[in-house]
């Protein structure tokens, strides 16, 4: 509530409860007391009669005919109008009309108030919503920004080595090591040392430079045939060779297929190995441009039945 309302209405009260005292507060009698005290004057040594007493003995005096003097004071009295009743009356009226004014001024006041008010929220909202506008720095947006960069890239890195298992074909190269059996510690060094990672499938995953693609992945070979690597075991165990193989179709496939080769080359250079090709004949230049064609060509089945 505003200072001025509480104000207002202080004011409307006292103004109610001094209308009520004059209205009920008993008229004060003009007439002479038979218990005042008498004062006499020193100098004619008669009584001191009161002003407003002497006035009303003046009008006696010219009035007066006969002897009853009082009957005619009491009619007269009584036909006097009550000039303290309607004095009284005009100030009740005026508290009413001072009351009333306040009333208005009150509604007034809250009127505008009200009106403000909305404009005022307004303004607040909008001065709050441009203080978080200059507030926002380039520098969060860019932190976001990467952050959403790296989970877009490792979800496309869990969808491409998810389509492995939806593949058509496969392009493989074995790694077989000459001499000897190669340990399960020295496969793990070599492989992360050529910026192969673990992923799906158990598989090692080599990826494009800015690790959004997946180029070619690796298994390791056993009697058997091929099988998930075990990161538990791995050192402790030890590795026949390994075989690298892309899946076709294949968005990137000739940058795939030369990565491939060159670090199949690499790792067979370094375990004293050989490379061979899906049919196990050593590659040689002829036969690495036959599957790398052969990689380049391949269409996918379902574009050739469309």
């Amino acid at each position: 509530m505003e200072i001025t309302t509480i104000v207002g209405i202080v004011i409307a009260v006292i103004i109610m409860v001094v209308g009520l005292c004059l209205m009920f507060r008993k008229p004060r009698d003009a007439a002479p007391s038979l218990e005042s005290t008498l004062h006499i004057n020193d100098e004619s040594q008669q009584p001191i009669i009161p002003r407003h007493v002497r006035d009303q003995l003046k009008v006696e005096d010219a009035d007066r005919v006969e002897p009853t003097l009082a009957e005619n004071t009491v009619v007269e009295e009584k036909e006097k109008p009550d000039t303290t009743t309607e004095s009284i009356s005009l100030q009740e009226e005026s508290v009413k009309v001072e009351v009333t004014e306040v009333k208005n001024q009150s509604e007034i006041t809250d009127t505008v108030v009200s009106e403000k008010l909305p404009d005022l929220k307004t303004e607040v909202q909008s001065f709050n919503i441009s203080q978080q506008i200059d507030k926002a720095e380039i520098a969060d947006f860019n932190d976001e920004s990467s952050i959403l960069d790296a989970h877009l890239h490792e979800q496309n890195r869990v969808d491409d080595e998810c389509a492995l298992v939806t593949a058509e074909s496969f392009i493989a190269l074995n790694i077989i090591s000459k001499g000897r059996i190669l340990s399960g510690e020295k496969t793990l060094k070599v492989l992360l040392k050529y910026g192969l990672r673990f992923g799906e499938m158990k598989c090692f995953h080599r990826y494009n430079d800015d690790g959004s693609k997946l180029l070619f992945s690796v298994l390791k070979l056993t009697e058997e045939g091929t099988e998930g690597f075990d990161l538990e075991t791995l050192s402790t165990e030890e590795v026949k060779g390994l075989a690298c193989f892309l899946a076709l179709p294949h968005g990137d496939v000739q940058n795939a297929f030369d990565t491939m080769v060159s670090i199949a080359g690499l790792i067979a250079r370094e375990i004293d190995g050989v490379v061979l090709d899906q049919e196990n004949y050593e590659l040689t230049p002829q036969l690495r441009e036959y599957w790398r064609h052969q990689a380049i060509d391949y269409k996918s089945q379902k574009n050739i039945r469309a």
